[in-house]
């Protein structure tokens, strides 16, 4: 059975030495000047934070730069009753973020391209170019892009995701962890090829 293509951008599962992720996440400010901002997208926190309540400041975070972590939630605030799932480019408002370097991430396989194998865990991996959430859904849209195998990617590929209903091919989903993180060395990977 072929692969679902359905692009939900990176979702916790777990933590490198196997606890389950517990939810923990940390509150940060988005201002007019992020953009678009869903829930599983990659963001780096940026010097300078303009939140009156004096949390971090975050953007979305570009392809092949380090990361401060990916969104879990964004904060309700009662002005935008029917908006559920992303902050709009105009919107100013508060996200929660799984910013812990030793998360371990789902993320999905861009479509074409010559498909991953597992021969590939432990290489470092790009997302694709920056692209918005989903309005409809509420959910990134974020994907791991197969044709940006380098040694000083944002990402590691850790292994596939196991689970009846996926295989390595077209749409895999896979664990991936953050190979350059804001909280740990922004300019150097966390992990060395071996």
């Amino acid at each position: 059975m072929a692969n679902i293509d359905a692009p939900r951008g990176f979702t916790p599962v777990r933590y490198k030495n196997g606890k389950p992720y517990s939810g923990a996440a940390r509150m940060y400010y988005k201002d007019t000047t992020a953009g678009i901002i869903g829930v599983g997208d990659p963001v780096i926190r940026v010097t300078n934070s303009s939140d009156p309540l004096g949390n971090p400041e975050i953007v979305r975070a570009t392809t092949g730069a380090a990361i401060t972590g990916v969104v879990v939630a964004i904060v309700p605030d009662s002005s935008r009753p029917n908006q559920v799932g992303y902050l709009s480019a105009s919107d100013v408002g508060y996200v929660m973020v799984a910013d812990d370097p030793d998360l371990l991430f789902e993320v999905q396989e861009v479509s074409g391209g010559t498909a991953l194998a597992v021969t590939n865990i432990g290489e470092h991996i790009d997302s694709v170019t920056a692209i918005n959430a989903s309005s409809v859904i509420g959910r990134s849209q974020y994907e791991i892009d197969n044709a940006a195998l380098a040694t000083d990617n944002t990402w590691i590929i850790e292994g596939l995701v196991q689970r009846p209903d996926n295989a390595v091919g077209e749409h895999a989903k896979w664990l991936v962890s953050a190979n350059l993180h804001t909280e740990v060395n922004a300019g150097v990977t966390n992990r060395k090829e071996i």
